[in-house]
């Protein structure tokens, strides 16, 4: 599996240590993947949330929130209907499990029966849908950065009113209009929260009408939201999405249980030579992650055996999967800073920045020194957060409770992370 910062559920936690990325992979693997697939994001798994957007800024155009609420705007409550809805209408039906923010919303909705800015995510406009999608809305002309209608919008929302069984757009107003009034009364409250009067077929009906699955276990087609929709996604443009078009069609020759970025980028380049420098990068600075993770891991695995005196670091070098994990990371360094300068003149100089200190041939126990020191320095430009472990003397260690892990295989040949291969993955089948 891939070990990219993902929150299951999307719900965060209160207070964090740095809990993700511990060795600052993700930065440059993220700008690899954005040059590959301009837009989508790791976190993307349902592509109808984009229609949820398009009505909803429809609904709430001209909206405006209470200046002394200003965490609790229009499209945010619009939201916390929607997920609210959602849940009401499926219970746990294990589709939720990709739905933002659900296990708040579950909890709020069984002590109060509302959901407001307290009960809901602490950072909705980070993992909440809106959050989620926004800069894959606002590429494909759908909304601005303001989530304001742009001219996309109604053509998507009239494909999803046709869908519904409505002559169009102009005849789904008054749904609309019904659902404006909900967001306007939940403004209303003080603080804002989702205190509609509705009933409980009011609640089945949005989530049946703007769910990215169907709630209510009906075979509706949406034929004409899904075709608009792949469309958007496929267009040659200004709005491009760069390989997402050939990456989808090389879906059909994947089953489940044989999906792998890896493969998948080999057929890539096969069909689009023209995309060989950037895969090439991808490859070898998956090579330096994979050898720094497994290091990594490694180390937390046998630094979890020994009681309140610590683990002495220099005894990994005894350690065969630690050496072969960072066996030759120099020639790994050197060929992936070249790789990266074929792709952007800039990105060495990042590279360089965060990974410099894994230039120099090193010893394996050396090279373990280094990754300890490496992850201070990456926890401490989170904003100083606490390192995984607590220095006992200059060679041994204490490996916090929290971040200790089972030793398991190393993985010369995975990936760290992913390069957007899932969410096309689950894009495809959601608009087949």
């Amino acid at each position: 599996m891939s070990a990219i910062p993902f929150l299951t559920n999307y719900d965060p936690p209160g207070t964090s240590e740095g809990t993700l990325d511990p060795l600052g992979l993700y930065q440059i693997a993220d700008q690899l993947a954005t040059r590959l697939v301009p837009a989508v994001r790791e976190r993307m798994q349902r592509v109808r949330f984009l229609t949820a957007m398009a009505v909803g800024s429809l609904v709430t155009e001209g909206l405006e929130g209470d200046p002394e609420q200003p965490d609790e705007s229009p499209f945010l409550v619009w939201e916390w209907l929607v997920v609210e809805a959602i849940i009401r209408s499926m219970g746990n039906d294990p589709e939720l499990r990709r739905v933002p923010g659900t296990l708040v919303t579950r909890r709020a909705i069984a002590e109060h029966g509302y959901l407001d800015g307290r009960s809901y995510l602490k950072t909705p406009r980070i993992f909440g849908f809106h959050g989620v999608y926004k800069r894959l809305a606002i590429h494909l002309g759908l909304v601005n950065v303001h989530l304001d209608p742009r001219p996309e919008c109604e053509r998507l929302a009239d494909a999803w009113a046709r869908d519904m069984g409505y002559a169009g757009l102009d005849n789904c107003r008054p749904l609309l209009n019904k659902w404006r009034r909900a967001v306007k009364q939940s403004l209303s409250k003080s603080p804002a929260r989702t205190r509609t009067g509705w009933s409980m077929d009011d609640w089945s009906e949005l989530a049946d009408a703007v769910s990215p699955f169907d709630p209510s276990n009906q075979v509706r087609k949406r034929r004409e939201e899904k075709q608009f929709l792949k469309k958007l996604l496929h267009a040659a443009d200004d709005r491009s999405l760069h390989a997402l078009p050939t990456i989808w069609r090389l879906q059909k020759g994947f089953g489940e249980e044989d999906f792998a970025e890896e493969p998948l980028h080999n057929r890539l380049q096969k069909e689009r030579p023209e995309y060989a420098p950037l895969l090439e990068a991808i490859r070898t600075y998956e090579q330096v992650c994979r050898g720094l993770e497994d290091a990594f891991d490694i180390l937390r695995a046998e630094a979890a055996l020994p009681d309140a005196r610590g683990f002495e670091i220099t005894s990994i070098g005894r350690d065969d999967d630690f050496a072969q994990s960072v066996h030759a990371l120099d020639r790994r360094y050197e060929e992936t800073r070249q790789r990266l300068g074929e792709v952007d003149l800039q990105m060495p100089n990042v590279f360089d920045a965060r990974f410099s200190r894994f230039a120099q041939p090193m010893t394996s126990t050396e090279c373990a020194m280094a990754i300890c020191e490496h992850h201070e320095t990456i926890q401490k430009a989170k904003g100083d957060k606490r390192k995984w472990f607590d220095w006992l003397d200059g060679h041994r260690i204490y490996m916090r409770h929290q971040y200790r892990v089972a030793r398991r295989p190393i993985k010369p040949d995975q990936y760290v992370h992913d390069y957007r291969g899932r969410p096309i993955r689950n894009f495809y089948f959601d608009l087949k």
